[in-house]
């Protein structure tokens, strides 16, 4: 096979067909052995396919591992160290024994629509329960206005088998095909069985069933799997009995479907122990019967994958994966899309809340600052009002002109010569009270205004002015002078300097 493998990165298939992969990632096959998990990894190379890998990971043997799933779980645990999902995408087949095959003729209409008729009909085909089964189809060929589909219907149970390794495994299989079609597709493509319209017959042999696939015009046209065991396939007997059913199967489908007469049949298998067998019963079949010897035909798994590569661009293909592993795998995305939204929203709020809380400290570091400066101006401040009280004093210490004599001195120049003061009253800083008389209150009016005039006093006010007859008729008054040195007229006082 290794050898078939090299050939095939060389030589070109049909150019037409080899550029209809679908989307730029790879395939990655995995097909289910009877004693080995079976894995072809291409890719979509310059007018052909590239084998990329091709392995296999064995079957766990022994008591420690009784089930099938469980040993199919840990080959494919052993695979999913050589795949990446996000480079390949990952395609699987079940075996033709598990799948009962039919093929429809059905009014030419959309996809679609071809879906529901079936939907309608699939009661009436399925040999299982509804609930224990699969289905799906792919159209054939239009003729006359009619469509021809090929109809496959699958044991839930053992598609379910498959799909679940794989996703144990973390392999997520988005194409479940059956490995007869495959493998009698990429024949076709390859030439290595005929192409024309007489009814051919493929004839795949396992340990456990003989798989027959009758094609015309490169389209399968009926599929057969007949159950068989050891006294089958190592006794004459055996053989014999596996011809009259190949027979039989060929009687049945040359009654239903119009043909050009019957024509080759290919024998083929890939264990070493059945090759004798598959070489005996071609032979008994002469002279228009045929043996694939090894390296005569690809592996199943390649055969999977030229045969995705061959059908990719079609809008309907054949595939049994149930609806529920698709359901799971979309609310899982979701989940994953939920989680990673709270995650991304955690982060955007973690951020905003370092943000927030760097922006406070800076705040906080900067009205610590200021408070520290205020304090420190408050402290000057308080400082400058002491040094300028104490200068206030030590100018009022120093400055004479408010002094009791100075103030004295001044009125006396500015009192007229009738005019007798009795009484001077001084509050330093303060006022000056005058009480005295004069022959008339013009004068004391007149002495007011000198007063007035006089840089002393920042207001002069006269109080009570009254006639006193006991006096001899002259006129008692009291005025009273604030003195620009008083603190509420220090303003005033600066002023007039």
């Amino acid at each position: 096979m290794a050898g078939d493998a090299r050939r095939l990165v060389k030589n070109p298939f049909h150019p037409r067909r080899l550029t209809q992969l679908r989307g730029p990632r790879g395939c990655a096959a995995i097909f289910f052995g009877e004693t080995s998990l079976d894995l072809v990894i291409t890719r979509a190379g310059a007018g052909g396919v590239d084998v990329l890998k091709q392995t296999a990971a064995n079957l766990p043997t022994g008591e420690e591992v009784p089930e099938a799933k469980a040993r199919w779980q840990s080959a494919a645990q052993t695979l999913r160290q050589q795949i990446d999902p996000r480079e390949h995408r990952v395609v699987t087949a079940i075996g033709c024994e598990d799948v009962f095959c039919h093929a429809l003729t059905l009014p030419t209409t959309e996809p679609g629509e071809l879906k529901q008729m079936l939907d309608l009909q699939i009661d009436n085909l399925m040999p299982l329960p509804l609930e224990e089964a699969v289905y799906s189809f792919q159209p054939l060929e239009v003729v006359n206005g009619q469509t021809r589909v090929l109809v496959a219907i699958a044991r839930k149970d053992a598609v379910d088998e498959r799909v679940e390794a794989l996703e144990t495994a973390g392999l997520q299989p988005e194409i479940v095909t059956v490995d007869a079609l495959a493998v009698l597709r990429t024949l076709i493509e390859r030439g290595s069985v005929p192409r024309d319209d007489k009814l051919n017959t493929l004839v795949l042999l396992t340990a456990t069933a003989m798989n027959v696939v009758v094609h015309s015009r490169g389209l399968p046209v009926a599929v057969r799997s007949v159950v068989c065991g050891p006294e089958l396939l190592n006794s004459v007997e055996g053989h014999a009995a596996l011809r009259e059913e190949l027979q039989w199967t060929l009687a049945a489908v040359e009654a239903d479907v119009p043909h050009g007469g019957t024509g080759r049949t290919t024998f083929l298998t890939w264990t070493e122990e059945l090759r004798a067998t598959a070489q005996q019963i071609a032979a008994a079949c002469e002279p228009q019967a045929e043996f694939l010897a090894n390296g005569s035909a690809p592996s199943p798994a390649l055969s999977i994958c030229l045969d995705q590569a061959a059908v990719g661009a079609a809008k309907v293909q054949l595939n049994l994966l149930p609806d529920q592993w698709r359901q799971k795998r979309q609310a899982a995305q979701a989940r994953q899309r939920l989680i990673r939204g709270a995650i991304a929203a955690g982060v955007v709020y973690l951020l905003t809340l370092i943000v927030f809380l760097s922006w406070m400290e800076v705040r906080k570091a900067k009205l610590r600052n200021l408070e520290r400066e205020s304090l420190r101006l408050q402290r000057e401040y308080s400082q400058a009002r002491e040094l300028h009280g104490t200068l206030l004093a030590m100018q009022k210490q120093l400055d004479t002109r408010y002094s009791a004599l100075e103030v004295l001195r001044e009125i006396s120049v500015l009192m007229p010569e009738n005019l007798k003061l009795n009484q001077f009253v001084f509050k330093k800083d303060q006022t000056v009270t005058l009480r005295g008389q004069a022959p008339a209150a013009t004068i004391i009016y007149d002495f007011q205004g000198k007063l007035e005039k006089s840089p002393f006093f920042s207001k002069v006010s006269a109080g009570q002015i009254r006639g006193d007859p006991a006096a001899g008729g002259l006129t008692r008054f009291e005025i009273v002078c604030i003195l620009k040195s008083s603190p509420g007229t220090q303003g005033g006082s600066d002023g007039a300097k």
